[in-house]
């Protein structure tokens, strides 16, 4: 991305390496650049699984277009949610298509 790589992107996932947490993003933007291996955040210590043709917002570092983080996928409000983690000022709920719970009915179900 050479001068005025730094800041947020979104791109498109080229690849991506589980095992040692990186993707590398393409732009087609930037005719079709393609970055080295870029971390991937991981909140609260959770993996984020993504897979190519995912698209992802990056976070360039400003000393260059290989230095950044992979934030996390990127979804249009368009397209229908399966799952979820919804934090709130009080409570950590999961979501999925079978419904909710929240950390707290986890934690008193196994007291």
């Amino acid at each position: 991305m050479g001068n005025g790589g730094s800041g947020s992107r979104v791109g498109f996932v080229s690849s991506y390496d589980a095992e040692n947490g990186t993707a590398s993003i393409y732009y087609p933007d930037r005719c079709n650049e393609v970055t080295a291996g870029l971390p991937v955040f991981m909140p609260f210590g959770l993996i984020q699984p993504l897979k190519k043709g995912d698209m992802v917002l990056v976070l360039h570092l400003s000393n260059g277009s290989e230095a950044g983080i992979v934030l996390g996928k990127y979804t249009a409000e368009t397209e229908e949610q399966k799952s979820a983690i919804v934090v709130t000022e009080d409570q950590l709920i999961f979501q999925d298509q079978s419904g909710s719970i929240s950390l707290g009915e986890i934690i008193a179900k196994c007291r």
